[in-house]
């Protein structure tokens, strides 16, 4: 009971935080999570992909589809602060990924005032074998919905997400976005996560 009671404690901790940190003045890193959808066909009035290709593709004024992505009691209708990605893959070839929790293992990064891209969230593994029993697969020419977080700042800049699949990393094209300079302070302090203690990982490639 006591160990349930604390993965239920930290999953919610984990999620407000992220959600928190859209609306509220935000200094530091700050966790990833990016509730994901199931695959469907792809559906061109929605978007016009590129061919032979596994692609991010957003609608910054969409916010996500609360129907298909399922989210829990955290994430409120209407909420500004959350647009929408479309994960789509044009190729030939199944896509496959691992989903934490719903989530895909993916992060945001800014451009820094020199133009460098720096993290603005940082990732935490569970050490629950059942957290990744939900993979997410695209077959060809499907795609899924993700919830992506919107912050909002004084310094206006490029923002990209750095996606985590197997032993690879993928970047999505950049977008435009807004946060506080304070959130390319890295995390130097243990996280906690489920049955998790340790580092804050940044999704570096292996």
């Amino acid at each position: 009971m006591k160990t349930l009671l604390f993965i239920i404690f930290v999953a919610s901790s984990l999620s407000l935080s992220t959600s928190e940190a859209s609306t509220k003045k935000v200094k530091g890193n700050v966790p990833a999570y990016y509730r994901c959808g199931n695959a469907h066909p792809i559906d061109r009035t929605l978007f016009t992909p590129e061919r032979d290709k596994v692609q991010f593709i957003f609608d910054q004024d969409k916010y996500p589809d609360t129907t298909d992505i399922g989210f829990v009691n955290w994430f409120q209708k209407d909420d500004p602060d959350y647009f929408t990605a479309y994960l789509v893959n044009t190729t030939d070839t199944t896509f496959n990924a691992e989903r934490q929790d719903g989530s895909l293992i993916m992060i945001q990064e800014a451009q820094n005032k020199e133009g460098d891209w720096q993290p603005i969230e940082y990732w935490i593994y569970s050490g629950c074998g059942n957290s990744y029993f939900n993979p997410l697969v695209l077959e060809p020419h499907e795609y899924a919905e993700v919830a992506i977080v919107k912050y909002h700042g004084k310094f206006e800049t490029k923002m990209r997400l750095k996606f985590k699949y197997d032993k690879n990393i993928m970047y999505s094209q950049p977008f435009n976005g807004s946060i506080n300079l304070s959130q390319f302070e890295k995390e130097t302090d243990d996280v906690y996560g489920i049955l998790y203690s340790g580092p804050a990982n940044y999704l570096d490639a292996e």
